[in-house]
């Protein structure tokens, strides 16, 4: 009888041991996605800032960039190039899960050939993984 218990016991405490509730998610580095719509099929340069912890700017589709912190949590960058409504360049940052909690806002548009600054109103730009 002693024994049918002892094992029943042991039967019990490993049947139970083996499963893990999940723990916290661990933060994921890595690169997030800024894009642009526009009324404009000429755009050439463009100016945003970004709102979230960065800490690198990378081109995409072969624009040029160039960036300012204006503090911890904002970011001034600047894209030049053949501008075409899609994506404009990756921000790297500390945790792609948290990709909701980063904006972007267009302050300016400029015609490649005019320079005519367009109504930056009619922008809009958006983050994504």
């Amino acid at each position: 009888m002693r024994r049918l218990v002892l094992a029943g016991l042991l039967a019990t405490a490993v049947g139970c041991g083996g499963e893990k509730k999940p723990g916290p998610v661990e933060p994921v580095a890595g690169d997030l996605t800024v894009a642009y719509t526009g009324p404009s099929q000429t755009d050439g340069a463009m100016l945003v800032i970004v709102t979230g912890a960065i800490t690198a700017v990378k081109p995409a589709n072969g624009y040029t960039v160039a960036s300012a912190s204006l503090g911890p949590t904002s970011t001034r960058v600047v894209v030049t190039g053949d501008l075409a409504v899609g994506d404009l360049f990756k921000v790297s940052v500390a945790d792609v899960g948290r990709v909701s909690s980063y904006s972007v806002q267009v302050e300016a548009a400029a015609d490649r050939n005019t320079f005519a600054l367009g109504n930056p109103g009619a922008y809009s730009a958006t983050v994504r993984r």
